[in-house]
């Protein structure tokens, strides 16, 4: 996780951009805070929507919700097991991507309001899980043994960092974002009733995170 950052230096480079603001969704936010990590002058603020935190970290994989989650939490040393796991899903849902994502709301009844809302942002939610299976399992694989030793602390995160978060999250409880909120040294939690894990793309939400994202202070 922690060599993302250098990677984000080097398209800040060649953006030039001086400073600006990282945002991060689930695993996403581990990546933000990498790049917060790794430019600690140049990253204002970070803004993440439903967080992982450090699944080695005492407790934390205890808080994981979804079934699959958890299976690999306990494989975590079989990654040949693993890596089989992430293949399977990624030619599952690249052999017909609507019905993975419906499938994926089988499995997370509480995402079915935010990821079927219409056929509009039903199609975001299909395109994105097809981009993210184009390498097949490599991407999902590398991300998902990556959560647990980050190469950094929370603690290490001077910037001030915004945490959003679902209370109806079928991915891991509430008490994972909250947790990573206490372990920043300068961190504001945000709680959304009865949101989901992927409930900040609806309208609301979604100008309140980019809000944000896009706020100095």
């Amino acid at each position: 996780m922690v060599d993302w950052g250098a990677d984000m230096e080097d398209l800040a480079d060649h953006l030039g951009l001086d400073t600006f603001n990282v945002a991060g969704h689930s695993g996403g936010g581990p990546h933000a805070l990498a790049v917060a990590f790794h430019m600690p002058e140049r990253v204002r603020k970070v803004a993440l929507a439903s967080p992982v935190a450090p699944f080695d970290k005492p407790g934390v994989a205890k808080m994981l919700v979804l079934k699959d989650l958890k299976t690999i939490a306990k494989l975590r040393h079989l990654t040949f097991l693993i890596r089989w796991l992430e293949r399977t899903g990624a030619k599952k849902a690249l052999k017909d991507i609507p019905s993975y994502v419906e499938s994926l709301v089988d499995q997370m009844p509480n995402e079915a309001k935010t990821m079927l809302r219409n056929p509009e942002q039903q199609a975001v939610f299909e395109e994105n899980f097809r981009l993210g299976y184009l390498q097949h399992e490599e991407g999902a694989f590398e991300m998902t043994m990556a959560l647990w030793d980050w190469g950094f602390s929370p603690s290490d995160i001077q910037q001030p960092v915004e945490i959003f978060y679902g209370t109806a999250d079928d991915i891991f409880s509430p008490e994972m974002p909250r947790y990573l909120c206490s372990e920043l040294p300068n961190c504001t939690a945000h709680e959304w009733p009865d949101a989901g894990h992927f409930g900040f793309v609806d309208r609301e939400r979604w100008i309140e995170f980019v809000g944000a994202v896009a706020s100095l202070s």
